[in-house]
């Protein structure tokens, strides 16, 4: 199935469609049919807010006209109830199971794993009186009594949306079950710290997957048979980086490669100030001299082959991480899923979920046009995809008008949202040419 069906197919079943219809009958959000299906209403939300993401309630009666319901702004106010909420949140839950992504390869070296997958979250703070369902962290380090977090996983080779779990903002990332599921012989998972778990990575290691990770902070390191402390091992080192096979753990003697260089000065104090400012936030002390010793290098630990993956070629993929980050940004900078907007809880909670829904389906849209295609930028694309709310409003009902639809998107896309020039190579460009690194790993 080419990409334009596939979008195709996952905007139908989600807006007119399984998905839709599930949600709808679970949650009871049409009581009384009127101007209002359960189709219209969810259409008039998530593209309404996929047009503008701080759509009024006249805004989005205008929307709904498109969408074959003639109602005015008092029947949108009317429709927040907390069946509204409880659809919405059914519908998002259902989006997220629906797997979209390009044909296209974003870079060769992608090309060697069956997926790259990019595991993070992030947490959107709620208002208080949810805190029995979504504990937040209390107020302290940026999160209040009730907050959601969004464990999120983003294949780098084809742009899918792998999956996307709700769960309570004060859960570590640690603890996720994204944790135990295995992903197929060949695949390989990027993670930072927060997912840092030796009997995790040996379980992956175990299906015949591949994990990439920084090295946690005080994990015992054997070489051979002798433990070593890292930092004046790697001192040691000949050569401009270090690639060795170690076994990691005091007990669990986890067999990887180490991968490791020196940073430039300028890069090792921003992430020594980094380090301070958040040990002085969590612990109010300064970090130890080894543990600010350890900024100077990054060290990284993988299962997969040398001949599959050098060393330079693991850097670029590290940084490629960044992505998912990338994502949250535009969701919340560009979309305001993060925003709660709104005079009652209920008001917020439905723009906080048709929000999500809409930036969902504006990742769908992304990756339709542009995935695989270095030269664009996907700030603008979101942007752009905001002018076709009205055409998909109107086309959902129609599998060829919608394709019409998905292709004119892509052809105007290919001819604008170009990246803004700039000195240094982005994820993008690195992942098609290594040697574009911006330092040296020396």
């Amino acid at each position: 199935m080419g990409i334009l069906a596939k979008v195709g197919e996952a905007l139908q079943r989600l807006l007119g469609q399984d998905i839709l219809q599930t949600a709808a009958r679970d949650s009871g959000v049409i009581q009384r049919q009127r101007a209002f299906t359960a189709a219209t209403l969810a259409r008039t939300l998530v593209l309404g807010f996929l047009r503008d993401p701080k759509a009024s309630d006249e805004k989005l009666a205008q929307l709904a006209a498109q969408c074959g319901a003639a109602v005015t702004p008092q029947a949108i106010e009317q429709r927040h109830t907390p069946r509204l909420v409880d659809f919405l949140r059914r519908l998002f839950q259902g989006a997220t199971q629906l797997v979209v992504g390009s044909a296209k390869t974003l870079a060769p070296i992608l090309q060697r794993f069956p997926s790259v997958t990019v595991i993070d979250s992030t947490t959107i703070t709620l208002p208080d009186e949810l805190q029995d369902e979504f504990r937040g962290c209390g107020g302290s380090h940026g999160s209040g009594a009730a907050a959601l977090k969004l464990q999120t996983e983003l294949d780098l080779r084809s742009g899918a949306l792998e999956y996307v779990q709700v769960e309570p903002g004060r859960s570590p990332d640690a603890a996720t079950s994204r944790q135990e599921v295995r992903r197929g012989r060949g695949a390989l998972r990027i993670a930072d710290l927060g997912y840092f778990a030796l009997s995790v990575f040996a379980a992956m290691a175990a299906a015949g997957e591949y994990f990439l990770s920084r090295l946690q902070f005080g994990t015992s390191v054997w070489h051979g048979e002798l433990s070593v402390e890292v930092l004046a091992w790697l001192a040691q080192q000949d050569g401009p980086f270090v690639d060795v096979s170690v076994l990691l753990g005091q007990e669990q003697r986890l067999p990887c490669r180490l991968l490791a260089w020196r940073l430039p000065p300028e890069q090792v104090n921003r992430r020594r100030q980094k380090l301070r400012r958040e040990t002085m936030q969590k612990k109010r002390r300064e970090p130890s001299a080894e543990r600010l010793a350890w900024c100077a290098w990054t060290i990284l630990i993988t299962n997969v082959p040398a001949d599959l993956l050098t060393v330079p070629e693991a850097a670029v993929l590290y940084r490629a991480r960044w992505q998912v980050e990338l994502l949250f940004k535009r969701w919340k900078a560009q979309g305001l899923v993060a925003e709660l907007s709104g005079s009652t809880v209920v008001r917020q909670m439905v723009r906080m979920w048709a929000r999500l829904l809409a930036v969902v389906v504006q990742h769908w849209l992304t990756v339709n046009s542009v995935w695989g295609d270095a030269t664009k930028s996907l700030h603008k694309v979101y942007e752009a995809v905001r002018e076709f709310a009205g055409r998909l409003a109107a086309a959902l009902d129609c599998a060829a008008e919608l394709e019409r639809v998905l292709q004119d998107m892509a052809a105007t896309f290919t001819k604008t949202c170009r990246r803004d020039k700039r000195s240094d190579a982005g994820s993008f460009e690195l992942l098609n040419d290594v040697d574009l690194l911006d330092y040296r790993l020396t």
